[in-house]
């Protein structure tokens, strides 16, 4: 046991991405178990039930790490840009008012965003993105 006191743990894993983090955690598990069978006394050797569970653990870990991962990556595609909606900028927009059910219309002048939510800024009113039902060109006045 007291050469698994002595591995180097030595890593500074605070600068290190979720991905080399989850690789040392495996990596390091790795170590102790083997380290662990390597010096163990031929004379009382580890139980089997003991070695069941702690590959269990690692397995466990495994799993947990391709989760975590996983969903990293489901959180990273629903972030989405703000110049996704920049397109409509300029464009006659319709929607459907909540209160009146009338439709109106107007031109978008600016782009919101207010808790992951994205607003369109037509006639000093916030629209919803999806409240919008058409959208259409702007056609161009001469002077």
């Amino acid at each position: 046991m007291n050469t698994i006191n002595s591995l180097n743990m030595n890593t500074n894993t605070s600068t290190k991405s979720t991905k080399q983090q989850s690789q040392v955690d495996k990596d390091l598990f790795l170590q102790i178990l083997t380290t662990q069978l390597r010096n163990q006394d031929p004379t009382q050797p580890m139980e089997d039930r003991e070695m069941i569970a702690q590959m269990a653990q690692f397995s466990t870990l495994e799993q947990i790490s391709n989760l975590n991962q996983a969903f990293n990556q489901f959180i990273d595609s629903q972030q989405v840009d703000i110049s996704r909606y920049s397109t409509m900028m300029n464009k006659e927009v319709t929607w459907t008012d909540d209160v009146t059910g009338k439709q109106e219309s107007g031109v978008v002048k600016g782009i919101i965003k207010k808790d992951d939510q994205f607003y369109y800024q037509v006639n000093d009113e916030e629209i919803p993105v999806g409240k919008i039902i058409s959208a259409k060109e702007i056609a161009s006045q001469s002077l």
